[in-house]
């Protein structure tokens, strides 16, 4: 398992940032998580 994090100065930045360094990785059955962050986002984008 390898974890993938980012910093950015909000939130829908650190998830843009840590997507971009995911789809840097690459090996033979490579599956990762597309929603991670994503309810954050919209929560962060409703107020």
């Amino acid at each position: 398992m390898l974890g993938v994090t980012a910093w950015a100065p909000d939130l829908a930045g650190a998830v843009e940032r840590a997507y971009r360094a995911v789809h840097r990785i690459h090996w033979t059955d490579v599956t990762f998580r597309h929603d991670i962050g994503a309810k954050g986002v919209r929560r962060e984008n409703s107020w």
